[in-house]
């Protein structure tokens, strides 16, 4: 009997042995559309793999954020500190130790000067066949965009050891295949004649784009605006921001993304601001830099993108500092090379280093003008980047991300990529991520409408993130005034947006030294910035808190009504015509644009 007990505890550990150590699914993707398998990867072929370790205090964020960024609450504005914001990243000691442990029982050693100031992200560099071998047999193979040409070792699926899965959010890069595209309308630049200097928007243009003109500033339209022409002045008088004057520039700064090798270039600033901003550029103003994961931000290529952002944040929130942040992008894989490829992802890069900021050195406003669509972007990685936001919001940045120009979705291309080929609208990411303000497009000025239809700004449901509580009420009664058109399309259920827009069209900026339109959401995203740079100003100087997390004092505050009610137009898409603009808030263009005099009496 006793020997029978013996063997029976002896068969349990055995078992429980095997269980603890057996490997199960932690994701799987489906093959990506846009990317080419080119064969596998060599075995050789060094790679960094980073651990995102769960973090405890993940449970606790949205209440500690939503308590922040409430109006009504006693707490609004009362923002945590680094030191505080740093214990909702910290992972047990107990998911430490488990992954080192892995890591450890398959020869790979951690590279301590990679871990994150939180103890939350672990790195290691490591061959392929290592990789291969420490996350259950993951097939690693070389991809190939199908425009760009850009290759990448990525792999669809991987499975980590049954012990260590409760203690890891996620590998990368692994499943996640950058799609991540500037928000500017294909970042198309059509460069004007090489004398158009855009001083008040009115010159150099034809009779008949002046005769329209003329009747549009009759029916309320600035002086300084065209349609067709659209520069700083122009903003700055229908937005009403002309007439405030900054009181502080130590207070904040105004934080830009750039990814994608998208460089800022100086010299075009300092033209920009010569014809736009004569007082800027009589101060030599300029954007600070910070590069990370390589960038060089050179000044020989000079982006479209990357000058709309800088350009447009300092055309309206001069003499507020800026600071780009400039992201590398990853190289074209190189077989031959025995170093680790530059494998950094977009958004958490940037997320982590500004996490790691003391006070004074975080942006009060963040603003980024590129994402995804949602369902690329794997859910683990979804989750890291939204949480990180939210650590952004609880410390009182307020973090804008552009809706994107495709509409609900691009015409001809909205399928589930899940293989059934369900036919759906196509959210973006990270602008349905519930804790980042998104911003959509508008054009004209009498009356001002959603822009279309040389682009749709982007906007709609998430199929990922549910509905926040604190835009039930105006989500809801938009989805009822539907009356069931496009049932089945999109998730009645899942975070709406965008939240609020601005102007997004035919930009003047300056590239190499000439003067040309550009358009996207990636324009309204830097101005609303600015905008908004302006509100913190005032606030700041009345002694009251930054913005934060704005969404809340949209939905639950009296935010809306500071804000241009939108009423006309659509984000046409995906062979629909899209989600119309309707009074209150819409999935086209939210509550609305922002004006300044009413912000600030709202909100100031």
């Amino acid at each position: 009997m006793k020997l029978t007990v013996l063997v029976t505890l002896a068969l349990v550990s055995l078992a429980s042995a095997k269980d603890a150590t057996s490997f199960i699914l932690k994701e799987r993707v489906p093959e990506p559309t846009e990317w080419i398998k080119r064969g596998p990867a060599p075995d050789s072929h060094v790679m960094r793999l980073n651990f995102g370790l769960k973090q405890r205090g993940i449970d606790q964020l949205e209440t500690q954020l939503l308590d922040v960024s409430t109006p009504s609450s006693q707490n609004y504005g009362k923002y945590l500190t680094q030191a505080q914001a740093d214990q909702f990243l910290q992972p047990a000691e107990q998911a430490t130790s488990s992954v080192r442990r892995w890591l450890a029982e398959h020869g790979v050693e951690e590279d301590l000067a990679k871990r994150s100031p939180s103890g939350d992200w672990l790195s290691a560099t490591l061959t392929v066949a290592k990789a291969r071998s420490l996350l259950g047999d993951a097939q690693f193979n070389i991809y190939e965009h199908r425009s760009t040409g850009e290759q990448l070792v990525r792999t669809t699926e991987y499975s980590v050891p049954r012990d260590v899965t409760e203690h890891l959010d996620l590998v990368s890069p692994t499943t996640y295949f950058r799609q991540i595209r500037a928000h500017g309308s294909g970042a198309i630049f059509e460069p004007l004649e090489k004398d158009f200097k855009p001083v008040t928007g009115l010159q150099r243009i034809s009779a008949n784009q002046q005769a329209s003109t003329n009747a549009q500033v009759a029916a309320g339209q600035p002086t300084s605006c065209n349609a067709t022409r659209v520069t700083a002045q122009c903003l700055r008088d229908f937005y009403q921001t002309s007439d405030y004057k900054v009181q502080s520039t130590s207070n904040q700064i105004i934080g830009i993304s750039g990814f994608l090798d998208e460089f800022a270039n100086y010299a075009d600033l300092q033209h920009y601001l010569v014809n736009e901003r004569p007082e800027a550029a009589k101060a030599n103003y300029k954007f600070d830099l910070v590069k990370l994961a390589g960038s060089n931000n050179s000044q020989a290529d000079p982006g479209v993108e990357a000058n709309l952002d800088v350009q447009t944040v300092a055309g309206i929130g001069f003499p507020i500092p800026s600071t780009y942040y400039s992201t590398a992008g990853s190289p074209p894989f190189k077989p031959d090379e025995l170093t680790p490829t530059n494998t950094n992802e977009p958004y958490t890069t940037e997320f982590e280093y500004l996490i790691r900021q003391p006070d004074d050195k975080l942006p009060a406003i963040l603003s980024t003008s590129y994402g995804d669509d949602e369902q690329t972007v794997p859910l683990s990685y979804q989750r890291r980047v939204c949480y990180e936001a939210a650590i952004l919001g609880l410390r009182g940045t307020t973090v804008l991300f552009s809706s994107g120009d495709n509409g609900v979705g691009p015409d001809g291309k909205c399928v589930s990529n899940n293989g059934k080929n369900t036919r759906m609208f196509l959210p973006a990411f990270p602008a349905s991520c519930p804790y980042v303000t998104t911003v959509g497009g508008t054009q004209n000025f009498a009356p001002e409408r959603a822009v279309g239809p040389s682009f749709y700004g982007g906007g709609g449901f998430s199929n990922t993130w549910p509905q926040p509580v604190w835009q039930r009420e105006a989500v809801d009664a938009y989805i009822a005034s539907l009356n069931g058109e496009y049932d089945g399309l999109y998730n009645k259920k899942g975070r709406a947006y965008p939240d609020l827009s601005a102007q997004s069209l035919d930009f003047i900026i300056s590239i190499n030294g000439t003067f040309g339109r550009v358009s996207g959401t990636s324009a309204s995203t830097p101005l609303t910035s600015g905008i908004l740079a302006l509100l913190n100003d005032k606030r700041l100087a009345e002694g009251k808190p930054k913005l934060g997390f704005l969404a809340p004092a949209l939905y639950l505050g009296a935010g809306a009504n500071g804000l241009n009610d939108i009423t006309e137009g659509s984000n046409k898409g995906c062979d629909t015509d899209g989600f119309p603009a309707k009074k209150g808030w819409d999935a086209a263009t939210g509550w609305g644009t922002p004006n300044f005099k009413k912000l600030s009496a709202v909100l100031g």
